[in-house]
């Protein structure tokens, strides 16, 4: 679906562009998905991780990290076609507004880094923190997504007034072909570390690099795009959009299933890690984005105005995320004897806890807000 370039501009609908409750849907689900990653690895005991079902949070917890980027590129498509709707073409005008947003979240990311290191530490001497000083600069999601901010609009911001398709997949396929090549790299020890992590390297200081990760946020402007252009605003044309993006997710999912039935080695990795910054996990992790989409248009017209759980957590998500990581890695976790103790029947039970907790953290945040 995402994989081609329209044969001619689609038309812009007039007027302001709709709201597509469906993103905030889809991040509320990065956010429940995210939660039950984290809880289940920190919780978890390591004899319980042995278990099919501790693997099957596994697989799913490679989704939210891949979704939160990729939103991110929708919500920067949605960006641009609100300022196109307004007159506004000049490049350098579509492009600050982001990159100013990008800055923003990358001093909140060494905020958090900073809350971490602190709250982490908070038992060694002070004499012995500075030992540590490297877990401030550590690349993370919020790091990934910041630098994306900056990055990503140099090349998908609109020309003369139209989206720039062809430069926005260029980048998509170059960020993930050598992902893999550059992602995991060793790169030169006069390089401080704390730079070059975020265009490759090895963790713990890299975990989110630009290679192959703003893939995400450049093919979510792709997807944002074609949501609101497929649209129009008319009911009908969101629905078909919206179908045909889960039957795309469909074919990618089959696709990549097809060539690894043919041939699993097909492209040899070193190790899984590589694998999973490949093409064939990337467009793979794609359908299923695809997919869930789909399922989030469809969990949005169903319950319309009414209360929705996911929709709640993805307009506070960046607050859900910055409380739940210390609930579940930091002093508290170990304090109350949960870190790394829990067997998966005990430690669903520690799941739904942390979720009704971050939901009445979510809601309060939005009554205050009110």
């Amino acid at each position: 679906m995402t994989s081609a370039v329209p044969p001619a501009p689609l038309p812009r609908p007039p007027g302001k562009p709709p709201r597509f409750e469906v993103v905030d849907w889809l991040r509320g689900a990065a956010v429940l998905l995210m939660i039950q990653t984290h809880l289940y690895d920190a919780w978890v005991s390591s004899p319980a991780k042995l278990t099919s079902a501790y693997q099957w949070t596994r697989f799913v917890g490679g989704i939210p990290s891949r979704l939160f980027l990729m939103l991110v590129g929708v919500s920067i498509a949605l960006r641009y076609e609100a300022q196109l709707a307004k007159g506004v073409t000049e490049r350098r005008a579509l492009v600050r507004p982001v990159q100013k947003r990008g800055l923003e979240v990358l001093g909140l990311a060494y905020l958090f880094r900073l809350q971490e290191y602190l709250l982490g530490h908070m038992g060694a001497a002070w004499r012995d923190l500075p030992a540590y000083w490297r877990d401030l600069f550590r690349i993370d999601i919020l790091n990934c997504i910041g630098a994306s901010m900056l990055v990503v609009p140099l090349i998908s911001a609109p020309r003369r007034g139209r989206p720039a398709w062809l430069p926005t997949l260029m980048g998509t396929a170059l960020f993930v072909s050598l992902g893999p090549l550059i992602g995991p790299a060793h790169f030169p020890t006069f390089i401080p570390t704390m730079l070059s992590a975020y265009i490759g390297g090895q963790r713990p200081m890299s975990w989110f690099p630009l290679f192959p990760w703003a893939a995400w946020p450049l093919v979510g402007v792709v997807v944002g795009h074609l949501w609101v252009r497929g649209t129009a605003g008319d009911r009908r044309r969101q629905a078909m959009v919206f179908v045909a993006t889960g039957l795309g997710g469909l074919a990618l999912i089959g696709i990549v299933d097809g060539i690894r039935a043919i041939n699993p080695y097909i492209i040899h990795y070193p190790n899984d890690l590589v694998q999973q910054m490949g093409p064939g996990s990337f467009f793979y992790r794609l359908g299923m984005n695809a997919i869930l989409a789909f399922l989030g248009w469809v969990a949005v017209e169903a319950v319309g105005k009414r209360f929705s759980l996911t929709r709640q957590f993805g307009r506070t998500s960046l607050l859900v995320y910055w409380i739940h990581v210390d609930l579940c890695y930091g002093l508290i976790a170990h304090k109350l004897g949960l870190y790394g103790r829990l067997d998966m029947v005990h430690a669903t039970i520690g799941l739904a806890v942390m979720i009704a907790l971050m939901l009445a953290v979510s809601l309060a945040k939005t009554r205050w807000r009110k």
